[in-house]
């Protein structure tokens, strides 16, 4: 025996739709499934019920999406409005060669500009921590009259061995900050405290 019920137009708990619905009709169109029940006894014939319930077509993708946007609303909560705004690619400058280091400290002499240096690893947690406080100070640089030039350098090569920067200044440890002017170096510690860089740059900063 078949038997075909009719139930109210009206979704499963488990998927209530959003008064979205009334505005996009179209999204929820209905769909028919079959339910099979066994006979109680043998004398009796198995029944099936089929049912109409809605189905919300896109409203999987709409849910994820506002889940998505959820999510990134509560990351961006948990960060500052500061942590957000990263330096510019140019600002903090990465070089890889000796040569090019005393191009750079040659030019930094011209402009009379004391130059910071982050030496870091890749594979370093403090040099990660520190990262994105270097460069923010990178950032806020602009807003002082001394000129300041930020550098990071990567005491590994891509060969996996120590750099010959690295090697010729015999820097063991990171983060490890240097601190030049006039092409001589006026300072060199290991720190993951921005307030002790930004001392630093204070102590030896020209302002003009």
């Amino acid at each position: 025996m078949t038997t075909t019920v009719s139930l109210p137009r009206r979704p499963p708990r488990y998927s209530t739709p959003s008064p979205s619905h009334l505005q996009h009709p179209d999204l929820y169109r209905s769909q028919t499934i079959s339910i099979f029940l066994p006979p109680r006894f043998a004398s009796h014939d198995a029944v099936f019920y089929a049912l109409r319930i809605p189905k919300q077509e896109g409203s999987f993708l709409l849910r994820a999406a506002e889940s998505s946007n959820t999510y990134q609303g509560r990351v961006s909560g948990l960060i500052g409005d500061d942590d957000e705004v990263m330096c510019p690619v140019d600002c903090v400058r990465e070089f890889k060669t000796d040569e090019e280091f005393s191009r750079i400290l040659e030019r930094a002499k011209e402009t009379d500009s004391l130059v910071v240096v982050d030496f870091y690893r890749t594979s370093c947690g403090s040099c990660k921590y520190i990262e994105q406080g270097f460069a923010k100070l990178c950032k806020g640089s602009g807003d002082h009259q001394a000129s300041v030039v930020f550098l990071k350098h990567n005491v590994v090569d891509e060969y996996d061995e120590q750099s010959e920067v690295a090697e010729r200044l015999r820097i063991k440890a990171v983060p490890l900050f240097h601190f030049y002017r006039d092409g001589l170096l006026l300072d060199a510690f290991p720190t993951r405290d921005k307030e002790r860089i930004i001392a630093a740059i204070q102590k030896y900063s020209k302002e003009e």
